[in-house]
């Protein structure tokens, strides 16, 4: 089963104004259910207008969109915020982690929002959302006492912790450093060996060294060769040196759910 496809996708903005623009313009693509997939593209290419739309964040002008077989074409804005917070898992650049809570409160409103009542459950997957990111001795510090990177991995956990098989991620890096960046990218590798994970980035070395797959867009058009160069970009660790712990003790590896 693909997890996503899209077939001739058109957004605009403002389409009957004098000032409409067309971010995304016949846009198809099929993605599998376990996968590390890049959209790339330059700021304004119409990349993160295309994960917005994927996420039901945004609508698209027309066009079809299929998402683990439900088409959000037909589906009503409650289907949709349904579909979005119980299959959908997203990640921002600024984590919008709410301010005022510990990162255990954090996880508990994500599962609270996703429809799940069972306090037990809770707190399991809670404790093994935190424990795959490494986090597991915070769950009781603030989120706004958190380094960036820590935060980032928060906003990870709280993706994973509904049991969503499709990730996505836009400049998840964004605002790291380059030790933060690889941490964060190893997570997300780990994490697309059971689930897909489609990240936005303009990075081509992070594109080079993660990504199963990749698509560019250029002023909203999906660009049907598309060549990834090597170019100057973050000191990546070598394998030896990588050791963030994810899913190594996980049934999470092997079931693609916590």
């Amino acid at each position: 089963m693909k997890a996503i496809k899209v077939e001739n996708l058109k957004k605009v903005y403002n389409p009957y104004s004098a000032f409409s623009k067309v971010a995304l313009k016949d846009v198809s693509l099929e993605v599998e259910e376990s996968e590390f997939i890049c959209i790339m593209g330059t700021s304004g290419s119409g990349k993160t207008t295309l994960i917005n739309v994927l996420s039901t964040i945004d609508e698209a002008t027309n066009g079809k969109i299929q998402i683990n077989l439900h088409n959000l074409m037909t589906m009503s804005e409650n289907e949709k915020a349904l579909l979005r917070k119980k299959e959908i898992g997203f990640i921002f650049q600024n984590y919008y982690l709410e301010h005022g809570y510990s990162i255990g409160q954090i996880m508990h409103n994500s599962m609270k929002l996703a429809g799940f009542k069972d306090e037990e459950e809770i707190k399991r997957r809670t404790d093994e959302a935190l424990r795959l990111v490494d986090l597991g001795k915070y769950q009781h510090k603030s989120g706004d006492a958190l380094s960036g990177g820590q935060k980032q991995r928060v906003a990870i956990a709280r993706a994973l912790i509904k049991g969503t098989n499709i990730i996505l991620a836009d400049e998840p890096t964004g605002n790291l450093d380059a030790e933060n960046t690889v941490k964060v990218m190893d997570i997300l590798k780990e994490i697309s060996k059971t689930r897909l994970v489609v990240l936005v980035t303009h990075e081509t070395s992070l594109i080079n060294r993660y990504a199963d797959s990749h698509i560019e867009l250029i002023d909203g058009v999906l660009q049907s060769d598309t060549t990834v160069l090597d170019v100057e970009g973050y000191k990546l660790a070598s394998d030896k040196d990588m050791d963030v712990p994810m899913f190594l003790q996980s049934d999470a590896k092997h079931t693609g759910r916590l």
